[in-house]
């Protein structure tokens, strides 16, 4: 580690990319997979396999139809899918705390991936599950930052409530690093694509989508669908709604083609779908 990523990290370490998930990695990657390899990867780890059918087993996820196993998993959901599921399942067991504490944080997360994947095949020009994955790691740099600072919730806060701040901005003021940093720092130790890893870098940077530097266009335009993913998320899931969206809004108009009032229509009914598939849920159950 080098002096400047050890001072970005401000004493932060970072986790180590779990040794199933570069099995996995390696496996997907392979010309010839196999997927009944892929099976006894994840089925290695009981917990895992359980998170993993857990989720795909909702209604969000798997669309009502019922897995049983991990092999039902990888036939009905697809390799990119099944690997998501894996990377989070991977990602909260990694950054845990004692209690409930980041319940929410992990709802918000699954739900903005969610809405993330759903946003991409409207407005295109971006992989599904690559939206899935940046709307999951996005802010993973959040629940390493409050472990290791007891008044970052404090900092949070602030945050989400300032209206004309830049949200890393307020947060390296307070503690001298920000959740952005940290999240590309893991993303990066983690393997997943420089789009992904630059754009959690950048994705409170929002100037930047009407003027696009130094990043891909896909890592815009992952910015731009993952700001409405959790404006879409917030929503749905009723929580406190933070000023990120209507800071955004118009940057994010630019960057993917759409007037503001149509991004708003389109944000409506991705939060009506939600609604019905959650209602649905419970009905089943």
């Amino acid at each position: 580690m080098d002096v400047a990523e050890n001072k970005a990290l401000h004493g932060i370490v970072i986790p180590a990319c779990p040794a199933i998930l570069t099995q996995l990695t390696n496996e997907l990657r392979s010309p010839l997979i196999n997927s009944k390899k892929i099976a006894s990867l994840i089925g290695q780890d009981v917990g895992i396999a359980a998170m993993v059918i857990r989720t795909a087993n909702s209604p969000l996820v798997g669309g009502g139809r019922r897995i049983a196993s991990i092999a039902d998993a990888v036939k009905m959901l697809g390799f990119g899918s099944l690997a998501n599921l894996v990377n989070e399942a991977l990602l909260q067991n990694t950054i845990s705390t004692q209690g409930g504490a980041l319940d929410r944080f992990w709802d918000s997360s699954r739900y903005t991936a969610i809405a993330a994947k759903r946003l991409a095949r409207v407005v295109g020009r971006v992989n599904p599950e690559t939206a899935y994955t940046f709307g999951l790691f996005h802010d993973c740099g959040i629940p390493l930052l409050t472990q290791k600072h007891p008044e970052y919730k404090e900092v949070l806060r602030q945050c989400n409530d300032s209206t004309d701040r830049v949200f890393t901005d307020i947060e390296e003021a307070a503690i001298g690093t920000n959740h952005a940093i940290l999240g590309y720092y893991l993303a990066r130790t983690w393997g997943l694509a420089d789009s992904v890893t630059l754009g959690i870098l950048s994705h409170h940077d929002y100037a930047q989508l009407e003027d696009p530097r130094n990043i891909s266009s896909e890592a815009h335009r992952l910015i731009a669908i993952n700001v409405m993913a959790e404006y879409i998320a917030s929503t749905h899931l009723r929580t406190v709604q933070d000023e990120e969206w209507l800071k955004a809004r118009d940057a994010v108009s630019v960057c993917l083609g759409y007037v503001p009032s149509d991004l708003d229509d389109i944000a409506d009914d991705q939060i009506y779908q939600l609604d019905e598939a959650l209602n649905h849920g419970e009905q089943e159950a």
